[in-house]
């Protein structure tokens, strides 16, 4: 999603991210017997506040799939299925809250153009 309103780009980057991460979260824990699987994870949200720190930097932030380190399992997969739910719950309320704050800011941009 691509916008050069102010705020709405950061937001829409937010949802791309998180429907990402949802996707990784599901492809972890659909491996979650398969002997040797390394958990992945998502980078972004230390790129974003290293990005919205520095006031020369308007490029986007990018989400990157990266393995995450673990304790590992006699077979050599690392990933947790209690901690793949949590960070599903997490992911899910994120999405939620920055789908909200879109609707808010897209409907106070309308009424805006309306005159309202």
């Amino acid at each position: 999603m691509e916008t050069n309103l102010p705020g709405l780009s950061t937001l829409a980057q937010v949802l791309d991210t998180s429907a990402l991460r949802h996707r990784v979260i599901a492809q972890n824990v659909a491996n979650v017997n398969t002997p040797g699987y390394r958990r992945q994870t998502v980078a972004f949200e230390s790129d974003l506040a290293r990005a919205l720190a520095s006031p020369t930097s308007d490029a986007p932030v990018r989400s990157r799939i990266v393995t995450a380190d673990g304790p590992e399992r006699a077979d050599g997969n690392t990933v947790d299925i209690d901690r793949e739910m949590n960070d599903m719950t997490k992911n899910a309320l994120l999405y939620q809250a920055a789908t909200q704050i879109m609707a808010s800011r897209v409907a106070s941009l309308r009424a805006a153009i309306a005159g309202r």
